[in-house]
């Protein structure tokens, strides 16, 4: 009996330490970009947020996700409102306006961003039969915008939506 709770109790620390090790091995996904000015570094998405550092221009930036506004901009005109990208700055979580930034691929999705933007939107205008799509269409200031395109019905012609920035899931129909 002993034998049999020693392979046991063998087994379950081998598998343990299997799954925690395929778990910690596995890359972080990042989305590349470079500071194209020296830019502030603020502990919260927004300018009213602790500032706890500074990126020289010409750095590489990691981007870890990104916001579409900050958090104490849901009252100014939209025209004023702008994105984050979330950062590791001295292993914290951080944040900097993502306009300051030049993406090495401008249409690539900065990690967590289109799920999260496709459900909202899907959530919010697509219904059952509806057909839709999303197409590249720009790319300002070193961001990629995407159109996403709707069949209501799954019938008649393709409408614009939504269009959405890849780098902050900000979008506008």
């Amino acid at each position: 009996m002993k034998k049999i709770i020693s392979i046991f109790t063998g087994v379950c620390l081998l598998l343990f330490f299997i799954s925690t090790n395929a778990t910690t091995s596995q890359a972080i996904s990042y989305d590349k970009a470079y500071a194209n000015q020296t830019i502030v570094v603020k502990s919260s998405p927004g300018t009213s947020y602790k500032t706890i550092g500074k990126i020289k221009a010409g750095s590489v930036v990691k981007v870890y996700g990104g916001v579409a506004i900050g958090k104490d901009q849901y009252d100014w005109p939209s025209y004023k409102q702008y994105g984050w990208s979330k950062i590791k700055y001295k292993n914290k979580t951080a944040y900097v306006k993502t306009s300051q930034l030049s993406f090495a691929n401008p249409y690539a999705w900065a990690p967590g961003i289109k799920t999260k933007t496709l459900n909202e939107i899907k959530k919010n205008y697509v219904s059952k039969g509806d057909k839709t799509k999303l197409e590249k269409a720009y790319v300002t200031d070193g961001q990629g915008y995407y159109i996403y395109y709707i069949k209501y019905g799954g019938k008649g012609s393709w409408i614009q939506l939504e269009v959405i920035n890849c780098k902050t899931g900000w979008y506008h129909g």
